[in-house]
C-alpha cells in the first residue's frame, strides 16, 4: 500500500505536560554525550510534579495505532502483504534484506533499541528520584507508582528481549559522569528473563486486581502476571528453549493459570452491533468477537492491558489508514492491511473442520460459504459488505485486486474488518481522528491460548488444555475440539487458533519466530504469499489463488540486528549472530 506521509498525534488518557528538565529528554543510554543534570530538584520534591513525570512515562508506551506508514507487525509475516515502497515488512523482512546497516525499529519505532532504552531511562530516573524524596509523598501513592513504573520498565525490557534476545540490564540513570561504566555488556537470555520476571512479581504483589475509573489504563496485578507469562512463553518456545526443557513450559503455564485464577477476566460475549451480512450466503449475528475492539466496549471483561485514547483529535486513524480503499466510488482509505490467502485458508468451516478435511464441505469455487464466524468478523472479501456496499475485488470490481501494487488497493483481494469501526468513514478518520477504541496489548483470549499451549507442551493435552481452547472456540460458535487428540495434533490446533483469534493484533511476528517455523517446518517466511484472483464469466465466478509475493528469509533474522550506530556507541556490545 502506498501510504501518504502523515503525522499522527495521540494522547494518553492522563493529562500530560511537557516537563522541561534534562531527565525527560529522549535519551539513548549508549550515548556518552553530556547529559547535564539528571533531575531537577523541583521534579520530585512534590507529589503533583512527580505524578506528571510518571504520566510522561505512560505516554512512552508503544502506540501501534499511532505509527506512520506500515502500522502492523502482521505485515512482517504471512498474515498480511502490505507492499508500499519503504514498508519494511516486504522491503526488509520478507525479502531477506535486513542487516546491521539498515536495522529497523519496527512500525512507529516501537521495537527500536535506543528508543526503548530512552524509555527505560525515564523509569530509572523516576525510581531513583522518587526514592530520594519519598517522605514528601503519600505512602500508598508512592508504593503504587513504584509498582507501576517497575511494570512499565519490565514492559520495555520485554519488547527488547523478544526482539533482540539478551540485553544490557540498566537499573540506574546513566550519563557521562559514569565514565566507562556507561558501557554495559549484554546479559544472557536467561538473565534478562529473570530480571523481567522479578520486576513483574514485584509489581504484581502491589498492584490492585482492578483499577477505578480514574486510573483506567494503569496496570493491574493481572497485567503484571500476563507480561510475565508472555516472556516465559517466549523463553519456553523452540527458538530459545532448544532442548525443549518441559520445566520452562510448566513455568509459563503456571503463570498463565495464575491470571486465569484471579477471577477478574472473561471472554467478551455481549454484542449490540449491526450483524455482518454478505452476498455469499455466509454471515453472522454473533459479532462479540469483532465488537470488543469498538470504542463503546473499551475496558470490557476481556481487557487485561490496553492503550487508551481521548478526543478531541487524539484518537486513532486506523479506519483511514487500514480500511478498504474504494467506497462509494472514491478512495476513502489506504488499505494498509492486505490479508493473505494463506491466512484466509486457516479459518475453519462453521462445523469446526479445517478446509483441508475432505469431509468439511469446503468448495474451492464457493470458498467463503459456511466459514467460521471470525472469518466474517475479520476479513472484507469479495461479496461481503463494507459500510452498506458490496465489496468487489474481482476483476472489474471497484477494488479489483492490484497485482502490480500500483495503487492503494489490496494486492491479495482482501481487506481487514477486525479492529476497524465500520461506522467511521475513512476520510473522516484521516482528517478528524475520531476513533477512541483502545489498542489491546493483552486480552484474556490470549491468556487462555497461551495456557493451553504451555500446558500441552509441558504435560500433553489434559482436560485443562481442552477447557481453555474450547472457551475461545465456543465464543465464536465453533464446536469443541474432538477428544483423544495427540500432543502434536493439539499443538496444530492451538497454533491455528492463535493465528486466527489474534490476527492483526501484532502477535504473529512473535509466534512464528518463537515456534521457529520461519524457515523450518512449514517455513512460513520462505514460502509464497497468495491472494485470490476472481473472474466472472456469464455470471459465474471463478476463484484462482495467485502468488503475490515470494517470501525469502534467513533464520538468523529471528532476532533483530543492533544497528551499526548502537554498536559504535558501546564497545562492550556484541551483535546478534548472522549479521
Amino acid at each position: 500500500m502506498k501510504f501518504k506521509n502523515i503525522k499522527h498525534t495521540h494522547i494518553f488518557l492522563f493529562a500530560l505536560l511537557i516537563i522541561s528538565i534534562g531527565s525527560c529528554k529522549k535519551d539513548d543510554f549508549l550515548s556518552v554525550a553530556p547529559k547535564g543534570v539528571l533531575t531537577s530538584l523541583s521534579t520530585f520534591n512534590s507529589q503533583p510534579n512527580t505524578e506528571l513525570f510518571v504520566n510522561d512515562i505512560y505516554n512512552n508506551l508503544p502506540d501501534p495505532n499511532g505509527a506512520e506508514g506500515e502500522r502492523i507487525l502482521d505485515s512482517w509475516t504471512d498474515n498480511s502483504n502490505a507492499t508500499a515502497a519503504g514498508h519494511e515488512g516486504q522491503a526488509k523482512i520478507r525479502s531477506n534484506a535486513l542487516s546491521a546497516g539498515n536495522a529497523t525499529g519496527g512500525p512507529g519505532g516501537t521495537l527500536d533499541w535506543g528508543g526503548n532504552y530512552g524509555k527505560i531511562r525515564k523509569c530509572n530516573v523516576f525510581l531513583q528520584g522518587a526514592a530520594a524524596n519519598k517522605n514528601v509523598y503519600d505512602p500508598n501513592w508512592y508504593k503504587q507508582r513504584v509498582a507501576e513504573v517497575r511494570f512499565l520498565r519490565a514492559f520495555f525490557y520485554a519488547v527488547l528481549f523478544k526482539n533482540y534476545g539478551g540485553v544490557p540490564l540498566i537499573t540506574i540513570p546513566l550519563n557521562n559522569l559514569n565514565g566507562s561504566d556507561i558501557f554495559t555488556p549484554r546479559s544472557t537470555s536467561d538473565q534478562t528473563l529473570a530480571f523481567i520476571e522479578a520486576e513483574c512479581d514485584s509489581a504484581a504483589a502491589v498492584l490492585p486486581l482492578k483499577q477505578g475509573m480514574a486510573d483506567l489504563g494503569r496496570p493491574t496485578k493481572g497485567a503484571a502476571l500476563t507480561l510475565k507469562g508472555d516472556v516465559e512463553l517466549f523463553a519456553a518456545s523452540p527458538l530459545v528453549n532448544t532442548t525443549n526443557d518441559a520445566t520452562k513450559w510448566a513455568k509459563a503455564a503456571a503463570t498463565e493459570l495464575a491470571v486465569m485464577n484471579l477471577g477478574v477476566y472473561s471472554l467478551f460475549t455481549t454484542s449490540s452491533a449491526t450483524p455482518i451480512i454478505s452476498t455469499t450466503g455466509s454471515g453472522t449475528t454473533n459479532t462479540a468477537y469483532r465488537d470488543q475492539f469498538l470504542a463503546k466496549n473499551n475496558w470490557n471483561s476481556e481487557t487485561i492491558f490496553a492503550h487508551p485514547y481521548a478526543l478531541p483529535n487524539k484518537g486513532s486513524k486506523r479506519e483511514g489508514l487500514l480500511g478498504p480503499v474504494i467506497v462509494g466510488g472514491s478512495e476513502q482509505a489506504w488499505g494498509g492491511i492486505s490479508p493473505t490467502q494463506n491466512l484466509v485458508d486457516d479459518y475453519e468451516m462453521d462445523n469446526g473442520k479445517p478446509i483441508t478435511d475432505p469431509t468439511s464441505g469446503y468448495d474451492p469455487q464457493h470458498p467463503y460459504m459456511h466459514r467460521e464466524s471470525r472469518f466474517e468478523q475479520s476479513i472484507v472479501y469479495d461479496g461481503s459488505y463494507w459500510q452498506g456496499e458490496v465489496f468487489m475485488s474481482r476483476i472489474g470490481g471497484a477494488n479489483q485486486i492490484d497485482l502490480g501494487s500500483s495503487s492503494d488497493i489490496s494486492n491479495t483481494g482482501y481487506n481487514a474488518r477486525k479492529t476497524l469501526d465500520e461506522s467511521i468513514n475513512g476520510q473522516l478518520s484521516l482528517s478528524q481522528t475520531p476513533n477512541t477504541a483502545n489498542y489491546q496489548y493483552y486480552r484474556y483470549a490470549e491468556t487462555l491460548l497461551s495456557y493451553a499451549e504451555a500446558q500441552n507442551e509441558a504435560v500433553g493435552p489434559d482436560q485443562s488444555v481442552y477447557n481453555a481452547v474450547n472457551q475461545v472456540r465456543a465464543r465464536v460458535l465453533l464446536p469443541a475440539l474432538p477428544p483423544g487428540l495427540s500432543q502434536v495434533d493439539m499443538r496444530t490446533n492451538i497454533r491455528r487458533e492463535r493465528r486466527v483469534e489474534l490476527a492483526f493484533e501484532d502477535k504473529r511476528w512473535y509466534d512464528i519466530r518463537r515456534w521457529d517455523i520461519t524457515v523450518k517446518g512449514p517455513a512460513v517466511l520462505n514460502t509464497p504469499e497468495y491472494g485470490m484472483y476472481i473472474t466472472a464469466t456469464g455470471g459465474i465466478l471463478k476463484y484462482t489463488p495467485v502468488i503475490v509475493f515470494q517470501n525469502k528469509y534467513s533464520e538468523y533474522m529471528n532476532f533483530l540486528p543492533l544497528s551499526q550506530g548502537v554498536l559504535s556507541q558501546n564497545t562492550k556490545l556484541t551483535q546478534n549472530p548472522g549479521y
